[in-house]
Formats: C-alpha cells, structure tokens, sequence
C-alpha cells in the first residue's frame, strides 16, 4: 500500500491548481481550473484524501503562483519520481532545465536525451506529464516553432509562455 497523498490547492493568476504532496514530494499538479472545487476534485479523483501541512507544502504553492505568473522558480522542489520509468524521467528533467522565455521542440528535446526520431514519443511524455508547470511542458513546441497539444488548452499554453515572455506563434486567440 503507497503512502497516504495529501492535497492543496491554490490559485494563480490563471485559477486553481491542485497539489498532490506524499512523503517522498510532489506527485502530482494540476493545471490550472475554473474554480477551486474544480482543482479539489481532481486532487481527489487523483487520490490524495487529506489537506497537506504547511511542512508538506514548503515553498511550492508560492512557486507555482509564480510560474503561472512568469517567475522563475528559486526554491527547490523535491518530485516524488515514483512510477516514471527511466526515459520519462530523462525527458523531464531535460524539460526543466529548458529556461524560462525559451522554448525547445519534441524533435530537440529527444535529441538531448540520446533518442533522435522519437519526437512521438517525447510528445508522449509531455501529454502524460504529472508535473505541469513546474516541469514545463509549455515550453516545448512543434517542428515549425507552433503551439501543438496542451492539457490544459493552446489558450493556455501560450498564456505560459507570454508571461515568460516568449515568442508565441501558430495559434490565434
């Protein structure tokens, strides 16, 4: 049996966010939703059945009001990494270390994991990404420099980018 997930939610200039927080880190965010029961349901459907403590929480809440608001992140935030196999961790954690402002593609983003041609399969990674936000899967784009797929809509997404202040094509809002 996995140890108890505990919740949070806070809002950020775009709504709500859900935090699942276990003893190991963060395991899951949401993005962002409409209304605060929104990000309480879907903490909950994820699992997590009890309200976080201010020490489960540390800096996170803040940090991820200040990535949806173009901040970079200054604290350190320690991701519970269980279930990720080897490549989607290797994935991520490549997208994390694109900065702020900039953005890579799936084909580049393969590449500096060692698999050249699986752009499917870093795209794959992404849509699947627990961590939105704090691994920032925004920053990843298409072949052409265009906004393709986002969990949380193209609006969204470029929304992330602009408060980064990066250029944003291939999507008319």
């Amino acid at each position: 049996m996995s140890p108890a997930l505990r919740f949070h939610v806070c809002e950020t200039d775009l709504g709500w966010v859900g935090l699942a927080i276990s003893d190991d880190g963060l395991r899951a965010i949401t993005l962002p939703r409409p209304t605060r029961d929104a990000a309480l349901e879907a903490m909950l459907e994820f699992g997590a059945g009890d309200p976080a403590t201010p020490a489960d929480l540390g800096a996170i809440p803040d940090a991820i009001a200040g990535i949806v608001a173009g901040r970079p992140v200054k604290a350190a935030i320690k991701i519970d990494w269980a279930g990720i196999t080897p490549f989607r961790r290797a994935v991520m954690e490549e997208c994390m270390r694109i900065p702020a402002g900039k953005t890579l593609t799936y084909a580049d983003l393969a590449a500096k994991v060692g698999r050249s041609g699986a752009a499917r399969a870093v795209g794959r990674v992404m849509a699947t990404n627990p961590w939105p936000l704090l691994v920032p899967c925004h920053r990843v784009v298409g072949s052409d420099g265009t906004l393709h797929g986002y969990g949380g809509g193209l609006p969204m997404k470029a929304a992330l980018l602009r408060a980064e202040g990066a250029p944003v094509t291939g999507v008319s809002l």
